[in-house]
């Protein structure tokens, strides 16, 4: 019995010195007595963010640092981004033990003021308190507002180096400054359009064309339309790159120490584009040429190495009312048997730019099997006017590597469009679109109807 209650007694010290205890540390301390969490700094894309600051990108991420580890659906129902009364959505991602907080949206506009505001309250994991709260209002980047007139305003130059790295120079014209002008991001921009020149080098005049066209779809806020000049050397000055006719087709500029392809200047041009990183939204490049510009770009989209390169974009060439065409063999069409047969008498039609043969240095180590297998997958569309059937002035009715190619700029495109049909019929990317009442003539062509809804369809 004696036992017993000794047990008894001993359990209730026992009981007592436990609960003692848990008043003491097991239910914790009371919130006072916690260290307090204070916010170390608060940053936007790696600079101190302060309030008051202004030319903060639309893209921007903000990382806020705290003393020590945080619960995150404590600090999320602290933190806001807002505009006015307008809240903007975000997401975070915590890092460094849960003490580092990283914020990014992409609902952010140009020149506009917003506010980023943490509130004060109970943030940490055992209930520690952020004291104080934090308010931090900046505004975004002022928006671009499109060059459109085809003056000096609006030319760009582009440093192309050879294969010594020496600079050489390329002008073009540009609705905006994407070469100079490094800090500004383009969130608005998904896509770009190269538009080339005919045999006149007039970069300015298809910079209106195509100027016109994109401001009557109200795509110029979205577009960086460049239209690079590719001069002769009466036009060039000391360091611009400068060629005879080739540069249709690919050929090295007239530079003595350059070596530079007409073709590796629209791959630098990308390149320059994409691996800026101002524009994150980019998704589509367009590559046109009218006239000696389509010969060009036939060519150039068979052949350019920028397309593999940026897999992650989609490239369309559109080929408007060309007269020099490539084709992968010796078959060519014979609009009086009305099939395709290989001549017998015209000696040179398979060379470049006709065929595959002695093609341009651009090309060298690259085998023509790669080349036809890239001729068919690229979407490739070919824009010819329905009353481009002139066979005087510039269309070539002399040499019979020309005349093969079908009697007018509108048959020689249908024949080539008929080839891709009847022997690459299931797998070649090919489309032909007919610009009604329409000839030789890009700013019509380029201000079509057809042309717009083409752009429409594919942007």
């Amino acid at each position: 019995m004696k036992i017993k209650k000794y047990i008894l007694k001993t359990l209730g010290l026992f009981t007592l010195v436990l609960s003692m205890l848990c008043l003491n540390s097991c239910e914790g301390k009371d919130s006072d007595d916690l260290l307090p969490i204070s916010i170390l700094s608060i940053k936007a894309n790696g600079a101190p963010l302060v309030d008051g600051a202004i030319n903060i990108p639309v893209n921007s991420v903000f990382e806020v640092a705290f003393s020590s580890e945080i619960m995150p659906s404590k600090f999320e129902g602290l933190v806001s981004l807002s505009a006015g009364s307008t809240m903007v959505p975000f997401t975070v991602v915590y890092s460094n033990l849960s003490s580092k907080a990283t914020i990014t949206t992409s609902q952010l506009e140009a020149e506009i003021l917003y506010t980023l505001s943490i509130s004060s309250g109970e943030i940490g994991s055992n209930g520690a308190l952020l004291q104080n709260s934090t308010s931090i209002s900046f505004s975004t980047n002022i928006g671009k507002t499109p060059c459109t007139s085809a003056t000096n305003d609006c030319i760009q130059s582009l440093q192309v180096p050879n294969n010594s790295g020496v600079q050489f120079n390329l002008d073009m014209y540009s609705n905006y400054d994407f070469i100079d002008d490094t800090q500004f991001v383009y969130n608005s921009i998904t896509q770009i359009v190269i538009v080339v020149h005919g045999l006149e080098r007039n970069a300015n005049d298809y910079f209106s064309y195509m100027t016109s066209s994109l401001q009557s779809l109200n795509m110029q806020e979205n577009t960086l339309l460049i239209s690079p000049f590719f001069k002769d050397n009466t036009a060039a000055a000391s360091n611009d790159l400068y060629w005879d006719t080739r540069w249709r087709e690919g050929a090295n500029s007239g530079n003595a120490t350059a070596s530079i392809s007409s073709f590796t200047v629209i791959d630098a041009l990308i390149e320059k584009i994409v691996s800026s990183g101002n524009f994150p939204d980019l998704s589509t490049v367009f590559i046109t040429g009218h006239s000696s510009g389509a010969a060009f770009v036939q060519h150039y989209a068979l052949a350019n190495k920028a397309e593999n390169t940026y897999s992650n974009l989609k490239f369309e060439y559109i080929v408007a009312n060309n007269q020099y065409f490539y084709y992968p063999d010796g078959l060519r069409y014979n609009e009086s048997s009305q099939q395709f047969e290989t001549p017998s008498t015209c000696l040179g039609y398979t060379f470049w730019p006709y065929g595959f043969e002695f093609s341009a240095p651009y090309l060298d180590g690259i085998a023509q099997s790669v080349l036809t297998e890239q001729q068919v997958t690229r979407s490739t569309t070919y824009l010819l006017g329905s009353n481009d059937t002139s066979t005087t002035g510039s269309l070539n009715t002399a040499d019979c590597q020309a005349t093969l190619l079908g009697s007018n700029r509108l048959k020689r495109g249908e024949n080539m469009y008929l080839y891709m049909q009847t022997y690459f019929g299931a797998t070649n990317k090919h489309q032909k679109i007919i610009v009604n009442n329409v000839g030789h003539d890009g700013n019509a062509m380029y201000n079509s109807t057809e042309f717009k809804k083409y752009l429409t369809d594919n942007q």
